[in-house]
C-alpha cells in the first residue's frame, strides 16, 4: 500500500505516520519512497537517532523524519524541522507524527497502522481534512474495495 500511496503522492504532499512500535511505519515509508521512484536498491531506513534522512529522486526530495525520540519540540527542533518543510517538490513523511506535524503542515495526509489479532496482518487508515488529497483518497477507496 505505501508504495501504491508513494506513486500517486500530489508534490509537496506531507504525511504524518501513526501506530505503536514495531507496527511497520518504516516499511511503509520504505514502499512509498519506492513508489516515489527512489530506487530498489536505496536501503530506506528508520531516522529515528539521527531524525531526519533525505533521499533525492530527479527533481524531487523526499525527507522521512522521526519524532519518536522527542518528548517535544524545543526552538533549535522547530526550526531544524521547519528547514526540512521547505522548498519546492518536497515530500515529507513523518513518523509519530501526532502531536508533531501540526505545527508545520496544518492538514497533512494521515495514516494510522494498528496490528491486527492475526498474525502479520495491518490495518491502515488512511485520511485527511485537505483537499489536496481528494483526489488520492477516492482513488484508494476504489483500490481498497477491489477483490484481489
Amino acid at each position: 500500500m505505501g508504495q501504491w500511496i508513494g506513486a500517486r503522492l500530489p508534490d509537496d504532499a506531507v504525511v504524518g505516520l501513526d501506530g505503536t512500535l514495531g507496527t511497520g511505519k518504516t516499511c511503509f515509508v520504505q514502499g512509498l519512497a519506492h513508489g516515489l521512484g527512489v530506487p530498489a536498491d536505496t536501503h530506506v531506513t528508520s531516522p529515528a537517532y539521527n531524525l531526519i534522512q533525505t533521499y533525492m529522486i530527479d527533481q524531487q526530495k523526499l525527507t522521512h523524519i522521526d519524532f519518536y525520540r522527542l518528548p517535544s519540540l524545543s526552538v533549535d527542533d522547530f526550526m531544524l524541522f521547519e528547514e526540512a518543510f521547505l522548498g519546492p517538490r518536497n515530500i515529507v513523511v513523518a513518523e509519530w507524527a501526532s502531536g508533531f506535524i501540526e505545527n508545520f503542515a496544518p492538514e497533512p495526509l494521515h495514516i494510522m497502522i494498528s496490528k491486527e489479532p492475526e498474525e502479520n496482518t495491518r490495518r491502515i487508515k488512511v485520511s485527511s481534512s485537505s483537499s489536496t488529497y481528494a483526489q488520492l483518497l477516492n482513488k484508494l477507496s476504489d483500490y481498497a474495495n477491489i477483490d484481489n
